[in-house]
């Protein structure tokens, strides 16, 4: 089924600024939120020969040879220049080209450190399947925030099964934009935390071609290549990634730990001249991933992560993930003059994986969450069967090792008009837009019995038992309609967003329970304003609804998560440094949250939804950053990155959540750490780069609660040191050196979903860029 979006990319021109800041000033090259962390300036690397981006509907740019290319539009940028970023009404980061090639990451988490207000959990080292929350919303699989790539949802089923099993590869991007605040109420369905806009490469306006290949520690391998051109009124790019590594983890017995990836995308764009100061556009873009990962859900021990961090048990052998993606987009632009847009985009996204993994022992033995909890007594006999020392012997000690088979489909349409207009002294830039969206999820979950035997698991006879085999299914229209309003120094930037959501949920098997529907309609108010004090400095202010829609198939109790959010800063942008303080307050009514096994939940109820009671989050957000001209032809560019946060639960109450248990009122919420830092100090010149990136990560809760930490649900502060190097002997070859980890730290990321999990080891990579 087609479906229709119009949503949420504000990809219009903001209407231009009344000489509030300087209008030559230079475009953002690095982490340019308000305040842009020049600290992550641009290298003078060589650059690939791409359009410029621009906020406005139509671009264009000066080619090599100083001739115009053809008028083209771009689709997929939000937010374009630090000037545009200093006149949101919220709070925006947008994370450059320059950080990400300089930086070479493949783990999105390492580029969300860079964004204030954002917490992670990672999981396995390598980023497969992030854990990303934006002030103090859960980080399960990043299920609480709304994500987009070229402005359009990209999760498997983002309305039925919110958990973003999938990510776009990072090096296939040139830029992340990151939204909180009222900046975020046209993004949705999930409003509570932000928005995230991952932005592909476009079609190069001259003829190109690059290839980029690297090798490291743990059997790590990347080739990427693309190629393409703008030839009069058509474009082309095709692009591919494979990705690879053994894996850093030592599995018992011996085995590889790592995973392989790839990503092929194809892009078209034809763009036509209609007259009278009309353009079309037509674009497409079609795509291939796929991923096999020997990853799992069991950690260790914290007397054996204490001694040999990186173990992995000999119950995990049989861990494997494997998925496949198709995705389709074509989009159709229609612009007139500099005044009026019309974008309408359709898309379908098709996923399927199956992850197979140890989920428990034969019920009636202890949890595996308990047997980590507290591995004494009979405890710790199990504990010996997990990691292979000890045979089952007897049917209690029999493993269960299941396969999680899920199919996704998701599609739509939007639509989205941008009106660029004048009422006497105020200007407005009045953006709307209509999606229609449909998803749907097909869980068929089984398990299979296991003993363990001299270290290796054997198989039982008879055939697997069907734990799950059910269908999600919703559909969805999303209308919102935003005003940003200007007035001399003062810009007002009003909106609304309205979801009308239908859910189904239905077992497979006919002999159970009838089909359950359910309706959700929700109106999202939200309203920020920025005040220029002077060409430099600025406040902002904004209050917004946030709201998460409860998923298919939940029980009647299960409400959706609302709240009120509100914050309140500062901001100072200039051509060399740049600065914004922000304070925020989300106050939940309801907090909701949903049991998944990477949270350590029963099999049984995975994706249950749970109500969490009223909570509370403040914080503080400081982006700094300035750089330092010298007499020596070289830069040094610094920034710093930093959160407070507190959390606190407003009653007490029994969750079957694994992740809440029994709260009383004060408690705090698990992964949430009070202080988070991040600092990058560089030298930069036009041949060479170098960058270090220095981060600390303050000790955090496993589970909810107040006052010390118990040993067995803390989560220790880690101090943690990346370290680039980037060489240009010609304008057309980059050669670099990444490592990660540099002092070699041993730290502890996570007890979920069962047992310790440990951070990335010392890696280092290197690589070469050609661009041709």
């Amino acid at each position: 089924m087609v479906v229709l979006f119009l949503a949420s990319t504000a990809w219009a021109e903001q209407s231009p600024a009344p000489e509030l800041l300087d209008s030559t000033a230079p475009e953002a090259s690095a982490v340019s939120s308000p305040s842009v962390t020049s600290a992550n300036s641009a290298p003078k690397a060589p650059e690939p020969k791409i359009a410029a981006t621009a906020t406005s509907a139509t671009a264009t740019s000066e080619t090599a040879s100083g001739a115009k290319p053809p008028r083209r539009i771009e689709e997929v940028r939000i937010v374009g220049k630090k000037l545009d970023a200093a006149r949101i009404a919220g709070s925006v980061t947008v994370i450059e080209q320059a950080v990400l090639d300089r930086f070479e990451y493949d783990d999105i988490h390492a580029i969300f450190r860079m964004v204030p207000g954002v917490y992670l959990r990672e999981e396995d080292g390598y980023g497969l399947r992030p854990n990303i929350g934006i002030r103090g919303v859960n980080a399960e699989r990043s299920s609480k925030i709304t994500l987009m790539e070229d402005a359009v949802l990209f999760g498997p089923a983002p309305y039925s099964a919110p958990a973003a099993y999938y990510f776009p590869l990072i090096t296939r991007m040139v830029a992340v934009e990151v939204f909180k605040g009222p900046s975020a109420v046209r993004y949705g369905p999930q409003t509570i935390g932000g928005a995230v806009n991952f932005v592909s490469r476009p079609i190069p306006v001259e003829p190109t071609i690059a290839l980029d290949g690297a090798y490291g520690s743990y059997g790590y391998g990347k080739f990427h290549g693309w190629a393409g051109g703008t030839w009069e009124n058509l474009g082309l790019l095709v692009e591919g990634v494979h990705l690879e590594s053994s894996g850093f983890k030592e599995l018992d017995g011996g085995g590889n730990t790592g995973f392989e990836r790839n990503e092929v995308v194809v892009k078209g764009e034809a763009g036509f001249d209609l007259g009278s100061d009309f353009y079309l556009m037509n674009s497409i873009k079609i795509g291939y991933s796929d991923e096999g990962s020997n990853e799992t859900y069991l950690g260790i021990s914290d007397e054996d992560f204490a001694e040999t961090p990186y173990r992995r048990y000999a119950a995990s052998q049989l861990a494997r993930m494997e998925w496949h993606r198709q995705q389709y987009q074509f989009s159709q632009v229609l612009s007139w003059e500099d005044q009026l847009d019309f974008r309408l985009t359709g898309y379908r996204h098709d996923f399927k994986r199956k992850w197979k993994k140890l989920n428990s022992f034969t019920p009636g033995a202890p949890s595996l969450r308990d047997i980590f909890s507290n591995p004494t007594g009979r405890n710790a006999v199990y504990l010996e069967v997990l990691k292979g020392a000890q045979d089952t012997s007897n049917r209690l000690e029999r493993l269960r090792i299941g396969t999680n088979d899920r199919e996704f489909v998701s599609q739509g349409i939007q639509l989205q008009a941008d009106w660029r207009f004048e009422t006497g002294p105020l200007s407005h830039a009045l953006n709307g837009g209509v999606r229609l969206h449909d998803d749907r999820i097909h869980r068929d979950h089984t398990e299979e019995p296991y003993e363990m035997i001299e270290g290796k698991l054997e198989p039982l006879d008879g055939p697997p038992i069907q734990i799950v085999d059910s269908i999600g299914k919703a559909t969805a229209w999303a209308l919102y309609l935003e005003d940003e309003i200007e007035w001399e120094r003062l810009i007002v930037t009003a909106g609304v967003r309205v979801e009308l959501i239908d859910t189904r949920f239905e077992e497979v098997d006919e002999a159970g329970p009838p089909a359950s529907k359910n309706s959700q309609d929700v109106v999202i108010p939200g309203i920020g304003a920025v005040y220029f004090l002077s060409d430099h400095w600025s406040i902002l202010a904004g209050a917004h609804r946030g709201f998460s829609p409860v998923a298919p198939g939940q029980s009647e109790t299960a409400v959706p998560e609302k709240s009120i959010n509100y914050e309140f800063g500062g901001r100072y942008v200039a051509e060399q440094t740049s600065a914004q303080v922000v304070g925020f307050w989300n106050d939940y009514d309801n907090l909701l949250a949903s049991c998944r096994q990477v949270t350590g939940c029963n099999p049984n109820e995975v994706d249950d939804q749970f109500n969490g009671g009223g909570v509370d989050v403040i914080g503080v957000e400081v982006d700094l950053s300035h750089d330092f001209e010298t007499p020596w032809n070289f830069e040094i560019p610094i920034s710093l990155v930093y959160t407070y946060t507190h959390s606190e639960f407003e009653s007490t109450f029994s969750s079957a959540s694994q992740i809440f248990g029994d709260v009383e009122a004060g408690d705090e919420l698990p992964y949430v750490p009070p202080h988070l830092l991040t600092a990058n100090i560089g030298l930069l010149s036009d041949e060479w780069d170098l960058t270090l990136s220095l981060r600390y990560v303050d000790r955090m809760r496993d589970v909810a609660g107040q006052g010390p930490i118990p040993a067995n649900e803390r989560i220790d502060s880690a101090f943690v040191a990346d370290l680039a190097v980037g060489w240009s002997p010609v304008e057309w070859v980059r050669i670099y050196v990444t490592t990660a980890n540099l002092l070699g730290e041993e730290y502890m990321v996570s007890r979920r979903p069962f047992g310790a999990r440990p951070g990335l080891p010392r890696a280092i990579q290197g690589g070469i860029k050609i661009f041709l």
